[in-house]
Order: C-alpha cells, then structure tokens, then sequence
C-alpha cells in the first residue's frame, strides 16, 4: 500500500483516538460547545483586560491597554494550553487503564479452569524466580495446579477462577496445606480472580510458620499480567476505542434513521400545520407562542427528514444492499 495513504490512515485512527479523549474530557460536549467555550474564555479575557487597563489609564492609553490585554490573552492561552495537555495526559492514563482492565476482566471471565491455568502458567514462565513450571492436571483433586520452582524452592501453586462476591474460601487453602505437607512443600501460592475471605487470611497466617501460602487477588494478578507482557497492550487499546467510536456511530446512525425515516415525516409536516393553525386562529388570548413552537419543531423534523432522505434516494425499488452495488 502506498506510503502516502498509511499516513493518511494512521493520522485519521490517532485523530478519532482523540476525539475519544476529548468527549471523555468535556462530558460528551459537541464539537460546536467546545469551539464555542474555547472562543468565549478567551474573548472574555481579552475584553475584560483591556476595560481594566484602560480604567486605570483613565480612558486615555486605547492602544496600550489593546496590546496590554493581547498580551495577557496570550499568557492566558498558554497557561491554559499547559494544563489542558496535563489534563489530556492523564486523562488517556485513566482511559487506557480502565480499558486495559476491562478488556482483561473480559477475558478472564471467557477462559475454563483449564485454559486459567495455561494463562498463569505463561505468565510465570515469563517472570523472574520462576522456573521449571508444570501444569499437574493429576494433583487437581489435593488442590495443586501447577508446580514449579520459585527460587531454589519447590513451589505449589493453586489457581482460583472466581468471579462476581465469589471469594476464596478457608478449605481451599486447608487442602493445599494438606497437599503441601504431604508432599514436603514449604511454599505456595493460592492466584485467584477474586478476594480471598476472612478466615482464608487467617488460616495462612495461622500455619505460616510450618508453610508459606501467599494469597494472590485481583491487584497481584494484574500486575503479574504486566510484567509478563499479557495485559493488553496500547495497540490493543487504541482497537478497543475505535470499536467503541463505531459502536456509538452505529447506535446514532440507528437512532438518527428511526427518527427521520420516511413513515414519519408525514405526521410531522401535519400535526405542525395542526398546531400553526390553532395557534395562529383559534387561540386568541393563550399562549400562542407554544404552539408556533411546537409546530416550528415538527416543520425542521420534517425538513430535516426530507433532505435526508432525498440525499440517499436513488429510485429504485430495491433494498438497501442493492445501493451498495453502485
């Protein structure tokens, strides 16, 4: 593909990317409302620097207090520029990381207990201090899934698929504990999707003396995840906002050809004329100026309806996959 057109396509995703940003900063503000806001402060600035300058030059000084007050936009403009970039800075960080959760929350929740255990069994193949890792499918029934060596120690793993106000429960850790020492093991580790209970806690605090049972939640595991490079990436992010960009354009676009499709533009053009016509003759002394605007309302509906319909028509009988065509 030509280099040109990779450009033009890399500049329009990071474009859109933006623009995602930018709703989340203004609260789903229009591009109008932004324009608007942006020329308003600054207008203001202007205009309410120059009255104060020339109050105090007594009216006497106009083009000192006109480059007085361009001088002070200018300050304001880039005051405001280095904290609207600080703001988008970290409004991306907490964009990213809420989405960088969620997308690893979701696929966490679409794994089995066997396809759980492949995944943390990669991601301590990729961490320091673990080594020699293997899944002990045979060991599931004493609570073991996996085995591996953390340092020089011979380590007993249990992972927990939970979800929801599931947490890990105290006879869980009991029967790795059994296993442990039944086996010799002086260390484990309990990785689960969810919290562990109360007297979990205490029960591992309780034996830690004979064996070490760490308890791993949701906080450790994201972490282990980014250290072994299997949290998603930027890349992966950036693809998630673009989907969330078309997914609210798909659901504007649905609404917009609900509203203004053609069954109803033409109750529209006639309960307007309804509505002008008892405005304009058979309520004298009420307030007129309702029904003009109802009816106004219904009027731009309708028009609004009509063009966009007549921009999409082609006359022909045919469904919408028969325009795709041409």
């Amino acid at each position: 593909m030509n280099r040109s057109v990779l450009n033009i396509l890399r500049a329009d995703k990071k474009k859109r990317i933006n623009s995602y940003y930018l709703g989340v900063i203004y609260n789903g503000q229009s591009a109008f409302l932004r324009a608007w806001n942006y020329l308003f402060y600054r207008m203001l600035v202007l205009v309410s620097s120059i009255l104060f300058f020339l109050y105090f030059s007594e009216g006497q000084k106009l083009f000192s207090a006109f480059f007085a007050g361009v001088s002070v936009l200018l300050i304001y403009h880039f005051i405001a520029k280095y904290f609207y970039n600080k703001q988008f800075t970290q409004v991306k960080r907490e964009v990213n990381l809420k989405l960088a959760e969620e997308e690893f929350w979701r696929r966490i929740k679409a794994m089995d207990k066997e396809s759980f255990v492949q995944f943390v069994a990669e991601i301590l193949n990729r961490l320091p201090f673990f080594s020699e890792i293997e899944i002990t499918e045979h060991l599931e029934n004493e609570g073991i899934d996996i085995l591996c060596k953390y340092g020089d120690q011979l380590t007993a793993i249990q992972c927990q698929l939970l979800d929801g106000d599931n947490a890990v429960e105290s006879r869980d850790a009991r029967q790795l504990s059994k296993a442990m020492s039944r086996r010799k093991y002086s260390r484990g580790f309990i990785i689960s999707t969810t919290d562990f209970r109360d007297d979990t806690k205490r029960f591992c605090n309780l034996i830690k003396e004979k064996r070490q049972i760490k308890l791993l939640g949701q906080k450790e595991l994201i972490q282990m995840a980014i250290d072994a490079g299997k949290y998603p990436k930027e890349e992966e992010i950036n693809d998630l906002i673009l989907k969330k960009i078309e997914r609210q354009n798909r659901v504007f676009q649905e609404a917009r050809e609900k509203l203004f499709n053609k069954p109803r533009l033409k109750p529209y053009f006639l309960y307007g004329t309804f509505l002008l016509v008892l405005g304009l003759f058979l309520f004298d002394k009420g307030p007129k100026f309702l029904y003009l605007l109802g009816a106004s309302g219904l009027y731009l509906l309708g028009i609004t309806g009509f063009f966009l319909n007549l921009k999409n028509f082609k006359g022909r009988e045919n469904g919408p996959w028969f325009d795709k065509l041409f």
